[in-house]
């Protein structure tokens, strides 16, 4: 054959392999590890299928429990996983692109049913628990789920606020409100421990904040809980959001860099040299406003300046175990300045940062054939920091302080649990928890009365918190299940102990239709600030008025109703009752003042546990999991919150919000011809939630005082019903080795601008709105590759 011919035969073959290739589509590889979820010991021959692929796709486990498919395409896939003498799993929605491997592990339930190959399924249920434990009021969350939902913005605690019973912050913070409960009562929880708020801009006092710490390239699927907890949560009355820091990839190294509105970061992940399965995953963020205004294109006060990190090094031994070394940590600042419409004259200035990190390592062990041991040491600290000051005659003369704080706590706590499966019937779960704390606060706040500035918080000290508690999980048969268990939490400041039993079961009466019901009792310590706050009696000492307060506590009960109305369309349905008793309220008969009304901070009010309350309301959801290019939800709840104080009088709590319901809905389009990696999707959501209650302001008597007073009656007044329109778009485009995604998420894209609480303002004597987050778009670009 002549040079040329070689050369005409050589061209003709390469076009037909790229034609074939683009025919084809990109393709990337599915990958992980199927272990026994009760014992982490690694199942062997367990069979994973690509569902509706043709040729079938699939893979058999090795010695190991890894499996590899290789040139899955990419898109959306169903993952169909089968054990002998397993409950089979079917893992729906997993979205593959071409810049990253899917890696998984998915941890198998040994099957109460006749073991036969192939023929044990169990009811399918659209995001399983990990926490098996846990049987109602619970919902696992993928981070891809917080990527499509509008107004989620990546952050799985606003994607919350669309769940039945949750309400957010509609002036813009990540904060929830659950079932009628305070904020303050909600608990973080990272790699299975408690955590610190993990937000920007967030003291002490507070669970929310605007921003995040914990990016969304972090995040493993999340778990998050409602109600009637199971015997593994304690210190806690209002919800549980439990998460995990995924590992990295063990065999390929990948990085993520994003460009948007609220950071610029990198993410990096690969395998670490010379160890068979351990991986490395790091994450760093700057504020992108910060970088813009530093630079000298953006200038305008109040420039948030923020920047985060997180980390994790999976390190695998086969004989000792796998170890897990994790971080993440944030520091947050702006100075906000007042200078009026004109923008000539400075009013006030407010200098406030916060700090917050976890430092961990974790450890999994197997013990013979029918448990593992999961221990757990951490160092956590948080802090926050406040110069406020203002102008003493408004307008005229420098600026006065008016208000300083110093907040700092230090926390080691380390956990042990160890799960046993004494057969399939029978599970029992038992640990431990130990907290302690270091602390130092400071606040200096001006009081008008006294026309001086007045110390309301200067200690330093330690406290310290045990936990324990059992849980054991009775499988009847393939309908009956039932749970129990016992919490203990002992907490030494207050020398306090609450013994918590717990309750739940299932009955599955067909495999499309279930009903649940549980009950337990929950105890919460109060924050730090509130147990050392301060105020100067009469005779000019300093006295600490709620040292001795003792433990919160509320007896929760749940009935719930499931049913699978199409093979991806669930109906949930819950009713609930918290009887909420020991609530702290101030120590007056004349009083109406309950500590479960405030959002953050702290008191120097003289408490006492002598308040009750209830929370009751019901829940339905009816949502279209992501099947055939789209998916939608519908919640609608209704709660009822009350309290009673020492005043006798039943008050309506601020968070008896009433009417919660939310609409949202998503679809994805593949654009352009066969084999090309274009998809658009789009989505909205529209949420409507009762306003809060609060106490009428008394303008003449402000005006007189020169403060705010409040009028009466207490917690009488509601504000309007919040009306909110979220959009998203995303524009992704797959590669052979990259991928490329442009995205927007309009939060309030109509711009509505309803109060949501209202204030005394000084300067102008009058009464003025804080109204609802005004539109705020959130755009952003991700390469990945």
């Amino acid at each position: 054959m002549t040079i040329p011919g070689l050369r005409t035969t050589l061209s003709l073959f390469l076009f037909a392999l790229a034609a074939a290739a683009m025919a084809q589509g990109h393709r990337q590889t599915v990958r992980g590890t199927i272990v026994d979820g009760d014992t982490r010991i690694p199942l062997i021959g367990a069979t994973v299928v690509v569902v509706g692929s043709d040729p079938i796709l699939g893979a058999t486990t090795d010695l190991d429990g890894r499996f590899t498919i290789n040139n899955v395409p990419t898109g959306r896939l169903d993952l169909q996983v089968r054990m002998v003498g397993f409950e089979e799993q079917r893992m729906a929605n997993l979205l593959l692109t071409s810049a990253k491997e899917l890696v998984l592990e998915v941890r198998m339930q040994e099957s109460v049913a006749q073991l036969k190959e192939f023929e044990v399924k169990a009811p399918e249920r659209k995001g399983e628990l990990r926490n098996d434990m846990a049987t109602l009021s619970a919902r696992r969350i993928s981070v891809e789920e917080t990527s499509r939902i509008a107004g989620g913005i990546n952050d799985p605690a606003r994607m919350v606020s669309a769940f039945p019973g949750v309400a957010g912050d509609p002036s813009g913070n990540n904060t929830i409100v659950v079932r009628g409960n305070s904020p303050k009562g909600v608990q973080w929880r990272l790699e299975g421990v408690e955590i610190p708020s993990p937000n920007h801009f967030s003291d002490d006092g507070s669970t929310g904040g605007p921003i995040n710490v914990l990016n969304s390239d972090m995040i493993d699927d999340s778990e998050f809980y409602t109600g009637a907890f199971s015997a593994d949560y304690g210190n806690v009355s209002s919800a549980v959001f439990d998460m995990r820091l995924r590992n990295g990839n063990d065999r390929e190294r990948e990085y993520t860099v994003k460009v948007g509105v609220l950071g610029t970061d990198i993410t990096a992940e690969g395998p670490l040299p010379g160890l068979n399965g351990g991986s490395y995953l790091a994450n760093y963020r700057y504020s992108t406003l910060a970088l813009l205004d530093g630079a000298g294109i953006v200038d305008y006060g109040g420039v948030p300046r923020y920047t985060d990190a997180a980390f994790k090094v999976k390190l695998p031994s086969p004989r000792l175990g796998t170890f897990s070394v994790y971080g993440i940590g944030g520091r947050s600042a702006i100075v906000d300045e007042d200078r009026g419409a004109t923008g000539d004259t400075l009013f006030s200035s407010a200098d406030v940062g916060s700090r917050m990190g976890v430092l961990g390592i974790g450890h999994t062990k197997t013990l013979g054939d029918h448990s593992f041991l999961y221990t757990n040491l951490s160092l956590s600290g948080n802090g926050s920091g406040t110069d406020y000051r203002e102008s003493p005659v408004p307008g005229e003369g420098g600026l006065a302080l008016r208000h300083e704080d110093d907040l700092a706590k230090w926390t080691i706590r380390l956990s042990s649990t160890l799960n046993t499966r004494i057969n399939a019937h029978h599970k029992v779960r038992s640990g431990i928890i130990v907290s302690d704390e270091w602390f130092r606060m400071y606040s200096n706040s001006f009081d008008l009365d006294r026309d001086r500035m007045v110390v309301n918080l200067d200690r330093s000290g330690s406290a310290r918190t045990v936990q324990a508690f059992s849980s054991w999980k009775w499988r009847m048969n393939e309908q009956w299940s039932l749970t129990s268990g016992v919490h203990v939490l002992y907490f030494d400041l207050n020398k306090a102990t609450s013994v918590e039993p717990r309750i739940a079961a299932r009955y599955q009466l067909r495999p499309d239709k279930a009903f649940t019901l549980g009950a337990g009792i929950h105890a919460k310590t109060e924050g730090l600030m509130t147990y050392m706050a301060q105020d100067i009696d009469d005779a000019g000492n300093v006295v600490r008025p709620n040292m001795g307060l003792g433990l919160t506590r509320a007896a929760h009960g749940v009935a719930g109703y499931e049913q699978q109305l199409a093979e991806d369309l669930q109906l949930k349905a819950e009713v609930y009752y918290q009887y909420l008793y020991d609530m702290p309220v101030e120590n007056d008969p004349t009083s109406a003042f309950s500590a479960n009304n405030l959002m953050e901070w702290f008191t120097n009010k003289p408490l006492v546990n002598k308040g009750t309350g209830y929370n009751r309301g019901v829940e339905v959801s009816v949502e279209k999991f992501f099947t055939r290019g789209y998916h939608y939800l519908i919640t609608a709840s209704y709660n009822e919150s009350k309290y009673k104080a020492l005043d006798g009088r039943w008050h309506n709590a601020r968070f008896n919000l009433g009417p919660v319901g939310n609409v949202l809905a998503g679809k994805e389009w593949k654009l352009g011809s066969e084999g090309k990696d274009r998809t658009l999707m789009a989505g909205f959501r529209y949420s409507v939630q009762g306003g809060q209650y609060y106490t009428p302001i008394d303008l003449a008597a402000s005006i007189a005082a020169d403060q705010q007073k409040d009028g009466g009656p207490a917690w009488s007044a509601k504000a309007a019903a919040i009306h909110k329109v979220d959009v998203v778009a995303s524009y992704r485009i797959g590669r052979a080795k990259a991928s490329h995604e442009f995205k927007i998420d309009v939060q309030n894209v109509l711009n509505s601008a309803t109060p949501v609480y209202y204030t005394y303002d000084r300067r102008l004597k009058t009464i003025s709105s804080v109204p609802q987050l005004a539109i705020l778009p959130v755009m952003q670009y991700t390469l990945r590759f």
